[in-house]
């Protein structure tokens, strides 16, 4: 009986020691950030507030699989955003849509081609650093921190109304900079991750197949409501959808795109309604 015991104990103690290792680099983070947080007035230059025109020029980008033969390729894109724009952005699983929407992001520099702000090449750490403050994206694989890192304490009435509109009042709320819970449904962290975008308000929003999980409610909120709003509010938007028939039913201008192997098979814009 105490051998047994006495193995069950030693064997559990690797266990204990990687749990204690996981739990200590994450404090470890929380106090980074904190930090980042506290300096990013001092140390940081100030972020970019707007833009006129984002570019993309004969850019492509491949995934390395290791065979020549197989590697996934997208591009070339010529592609051209102003300020102000919605474009939605369709097409089949696997037709490189998310790539491009990372390319665009600046999470991914491209492999031959150029990204412009305004005329000006993105290409270095530094200007990188500008781009992507003007971005807040939301892509299928995204984090809810239950912290607003870089966030004053928004207005009360503003969180409220917005809580409200998703139906997220009852679930969560805001105190101290600090969620109570985020151990919320997949969709209804989603749309409190579409608060939290709100909140940023920065002037380019990217959403990669936002309404996927969501029920027939939210989902013609987002494309009936919550998309013109932005639409009118001078947000620019680039979304990734399947949903063609809440598309050709919406009340706004926009430009739509069809994304097939890689490549951009159709554009247009298109006021519709």
């Amino acid at each position: 009986f105490i051998v047994g015991a006495c193995a069950g104990l030693v064997q559990s103690i690797p266990i204990i020691a990687a749990a204690n290792t996981a739990a200590d680099r994450l404090e470890q983070l929380e106090q980074k950030l904190g930090q980042i947080v506290r300096q990013s007035d001092e140390i940081a230059p100030p972020a970019s507030t707007g833009f006129r025109r984002i570019e993309l020029r004969d850019v492509e980008f491949h995934y390395a699989t290791g065979k020549a033969d197989t590697v996934f390729k997208v591009g070339p894109f010529n592609f051209t955003l102003n300020s102000g724009d919605l474009v939605i952005l369709t097409g089949g699983n696997g037709s490189g849509k998310s790539t491009f929407m990372k390319l665009l992001a600046g999470f991914y520099r491209p492999a031959s081609g150029e990204l412009l702000l305004d005329g000006e090449p993105v290409s270095d750490d530094a200007s990188y650093e500008r781009y992507r403050s003007l971005i807040t994206a939301i892509f299928p694989d995204f984090h809810l921190f239950q912290r607003l890192y870089g966030l004053g304490e928004p207005d009360p009435a503003e969180l409220n109304r917005m809580l409200t509109q998703f139906k997220l009042q009852d679930k969560t709320g805001l105190s101290h900079g600090e969620f109570r819970t985020v151990d919320l449904s997949s969709g209804q962290r989603r749309r409190l991750a579409l608060v939290v975008a709100q909140l940023e308000q920065r002037p380019l929003l990217l959403l990669d197949e936002w309404a996927a999980d969501q029920d027939p409610e939210f989902r013609r909120k987002f494309y009936f409501d919550f998309l013109p709003a932005l639409h009118r509010a001078g947000v620019t938007v680039v979304a990734i959808s399947h949903d063609d028939r809440y598309i050709d039913e919406m009340d706004v201008t926009m430009r739509r795109l069809r994304m097939d192997e890689g490549r951009f098979t159709e554009l247009s814009s298109v006021e519709t309604g």
